[in-house]
């Protein structure tokens, strides 16, 4: 249990200031009694009080050798001491607060005085203590957030080291070997964290191939999982088809793969609350024809041979996972040798300067149209990619940045 009362300990070499100190006092507090600095020292030590009233005038040790002792024990130190004494100069109050006395009280001793002055004291001594508690205990808890701030940010470290491992393995392919006809260029720079940018390259003949690109709404692990698994879907529903219609001589049409595709994932994303844009493109080059079917995602550019201009591949679809009955639709444009095309994600369009303005479709256009006809896909992406650096002037990019750039070549 607690204590009922403050304790208060009297030290005085005057009995008689004594009683009648206790007698006024004892209505509110306990009272401990010493008459000897010695005497008040071995009391405070074995019975610690609330408040000392230390007495300035005794023999042996005065008040202030005594209140030097309290204050230089580590036990003793915190209890608040009030000096008692007939001395009323300014030197011998100011060597008392000096000593670390918390307050001063001239003899005769006004009774009322000293009990209201005792309370404030204690008031204040507890106000003291419950900061002093507040604020250990404000400490410990910054210091715990501070260690749980630590594991969660090593363990989104963790994650976006997962998810890059996740991107680099299933999301961005490598472009197949026994392609005839076409050369490529790919670049993909990551943002500061992880999103669902993917590619994928799919070599259907020697002369013929598919390009899938997509990117899930998001960031994170969870973006970087469903793209890998629209790629993944996408590569089931073209053995899937091909397996329906065995003996057929035509390939499956990217609008068939596409709706296949939606049919299987679209009501798995809305459960997920989530989405992807994509595009799927069909390069025939015997039949010099490029097929696509677009869901939502960037336009595409295509760079005539022998002309400067820049041509939009446009689509009208949603993209995966915003409507079930949505329906697929495929379009078909004339390629030739020496025609080019450049797939980009958001992240290129949107990339920012200092200023907040967005890089945009007509830069990216721009620079397209002033690449030199000479150069390699590399050289151009090269050109591509300092561009971008130098309009964003060093900012960390807010999404990925992926491109990919296909040179139809006799």
């Amino acid at each position: 249990m607690g204590k009922s009362r403050p304790q208060i300990l009297a030290i005085d070499d005057t009995p008689g200031n004594l009683q009648a100190l206790g007698a006024a006092l004892d209505i509110d507090f306990d009272l401990q009694i010493a008459t000897s600095g010695a005497m008040g020292l071995q009391l405070a030590k074995k019975f610690p009080p609330d408040v000392i009233l230390l007495d300035v005038m005794m023999p042996e040790m005065d008040g202030f050798e005594t209140c030097r002792r309290l204050k230089s024990d580590p036990e003793l130190q915190r209890i608040p001491v009030i000096f008692l004494t007939a001395l009323s100069d300014s030197a011998s109050e100011s060597m008392g607060l000096t000593l670390g006395a918390q307050d001063y009280i001239t003899k005769p001793i006004n009774v009322e005085t000293a009990r209201q002055r005792i309370r404030n004291l204690l008031e204040r001594d507890r106000l003291r203590l419950e900061v002093t508690l507040q604020r250990n205990e404000l400490q410990t808890m910054v210091g715990k957030l501070t260690q749980a701030g630590e594991l969660l940010e090593a363990a989104r470290l963790r994650e976006l080291a997962t998810g890059r491992n996740i991107q680099l393995s299933l999301l961005h392919g490598n472009v197949p070997a026994g392609i005839k006809g076409a050369v490529f260029g790919i670049f993909s720079e990551p943002s500061q964290g992880i999103d669902g940018d993917f590619y994928d390259v799919r070599r259907l003949d020697a002369h013929c191939f598919d390009v899938l690109v997509g990117d899930v709404m998001g960031k994170g692990v969870q973006a970087a999982m469903i793209g890998a698994g629209i790629k993944a879907a996408y590569h089931r529903a073209l053995t899937d088809l091909l397996i329906a219609s065995s003996g057929a001589s035509a390939l499956p049409t990217p609008a068939e793969i596409i709706n296949q595709l939606h049919r299987e994932l679209t009501p798995r994303l809305v459960e997920l609350a989530s989405f992807a844009t994509l595009v799927l493109y069909r390069f025939d080059l015997n039949a010099g024809t490029l097929t696509y079917v677009n869901a939502g995602h960037t336009t595409g550019l295509l760079m005539r041979a022998g002309s400067d201009s820049l041509a939009q591949i446009q689509g009208d679809n949603l993209p995966i996972g915003i409507a079930l009955e949505e329906n697929y639709l495929e379009h078909s444009i004339v390629i030739g040798p020496n025609d080019s095309l450049l797939l980009y994600s958001d992240g290129i369009t949107e990339a920012r300067s200092n200023g907040g303005e967005e890089f945009g479709l007509e830069r990216l256009m721009a620079q397209c149209g002033a690449w030199p006809k000479v150069d390699t896909v590399d050289a151009k992406l090269t050109a591509l990619r300092q561009s971008l650096h130098i309009y964003c002037a060093g900012n960390q990019a807010m999404d990925d940045q992926s491109v990919l750039l296909i040179e139809l070549h006799d």
